[in-house]
């Protein structure tokens, strides 16, 4: 029995929206939190309090965030989507996310298939390609998706984002190191070093800052992340119901991936009216905190300490594949040191990851081809998933 019980929903919302604002606060606030993360310290708040008995490990409010909020949240955060944006505007950085890509892609189905016999191994490989090409949104979406049980997607959900955690913290000292200066063009560090003002200790306050927004832009904004989950559902409950083959339903009979297909082309056709939908980064953001400290008061640390050892391999393959394909790439396309950091960060933590490095490095030029490119990851992480899982599946 925890403190609060399963059935209090009243105070369970309370904490569950306490932890979630404090978060975000003490991202924007706090340097060590910044470099931290918000999703890091909500998965890891909610880890303490649900394992000091404080919250319930199980509860209908946690139901309604991974049944509701979080769907929502994923047209929210794809409404910048536009394919043609992307490519023109990331530059180099577009073809070498895909080099980086390649390495996750790579290093997990060496990991399958040595694994092969292992319980939920397409799982495993759909959550760790999706995880390590879009973000933890991915993760989900292939967990659902091939059906995996709760323990394993737990385990790899945690894993996944403190591995951004500390991918953060390496790639920090990365950027400062002289050997890799001397092998990469700098510009964006020099620029910041050459800077007399101090602003980098309040850049991701910055970021956020307020903007103008009406409730007739909450209202289109809402209604429009309503409408395409809503049809996506009936879509994909239609497919689900056909005869089709396994391979079908997982693509097209997957809400997360119908909703990903939809934004997309309504991005990508209608580009005026997505772009003018204010507030949707803000609130896509604020529902997927809400989910990781949904996601954190789920796990059981006994259980998931249990599946570290295949965790941490996946983790050390992907990882260091990705490097060293983004490295390599990066070299021969002529990128810049931060450019293949960025790339990096956007392929193993997604775009608000990768966003976030730029704005905590002080690096304002890379932070809108950072989030394209991880917005590209979210697009394209679920469908690499699926087919590095069935190739798994076939050994």
């Amino acid at each position: 029995m925890s403190l609060i019980t399963s059935d209090n929903l009243w105070m369970t919302w309370m904490v569950v929206i306490l932890v979630a604002s404090f978060a975000i606060f003490a991202e924007q606030k706090w340097s060590w939190a910044a470099k931290v993360s918000s999703a890091v310290i909500c998965i890891f708040g909610m880890v303490i309090l649900a394992n000091l008995k404080i919250v319930p490990t199980s509860s209908s409010v946690y139901d309604i965030i991974n049944g509701y909020i979080l769907p929502l949240s994923i047209p929210l955060l794809l409404f910048k989507s536009d394919i043609r944006k992307i490519y023109r505007e990331s530059g180099k950085s577009f073809v070498l996310f895909h080099i980086a890509g390649l390495g996750t892609f790579i290093g997990a189905i060496i990991v399958g298939f040595i694994f092969s016999s292992t319980k939920d191994i397409q799982g495993l490989v759909a959550m760790e390609v999706g995880a390590h090409t879009g973000g933890t949104v991915n993760l989900i979406a292939m967990a659902k998706t091939f059906n995996v049980d709760a323990n394993y997607t737990n385990a790899v959900a945690i894993a996944a984002n403190f591995l951004v955690m500390v991918l953060m913290l390496v790639l920090t000292q990365v950027a400062g190191m002289k050997f890799f200066r001397d092998r990469f063009p700098h510009p964006h560090i020099e620029e910041v070093e050459s800077s007399n003002t101090d602003e980098s200790k309040s850049l991701a306050e910055q970021y956020w800052k307020p903007k103008e927004i009406s409730l007739l832009d909450l209202a289109f904004t809402l209604g429009t992340t309503f409408v395409i989950t809503a049809v996506s559902q009936g879509i994909c409950g239609l497919i689900n119901a056909t005869s089709a083959p396994d391979i079908i339903k997982q693509l097209f009979g997957n809400i997360y991936l119908m909703m990903t297909l939809l934004t997309v082309i309504g991005c990508t056709f209608v580009p005026k009216f997505f772009s003018n939908l204010r507030g949707a980064e803000e609130l896509g953001n604020y529902m997927i905190m809400l989910f990781f400290v949904a996601l954190g008061a789920s796990a059981n640390l006994a259980d998931i300490a249990k599946l570290g050892g295949i965790i941490f391999i996946f983790i050390a393959v992907i990882v260091t594949l990705n490097v060293g394909f983004t490295l390599i790439g990066g070299k021969f396309l002529k990128c810049s040191l931060e450019e293949i950091l960025i790339c990096i960060n956007a392929t193993i933590g997604g775009p608000t990851s990768a966003a976030a490095f730029a704005i905590n490095r002080g690096w304002s030029k890379l932070i809108v081809p950072s989030l394209l490119v991880g917005l590209w990851g979210y697009v394209i992480g679920n469908y690499i998933g699926v087919i590095a899982a069935n190739l798994v599946g076939m050994f």
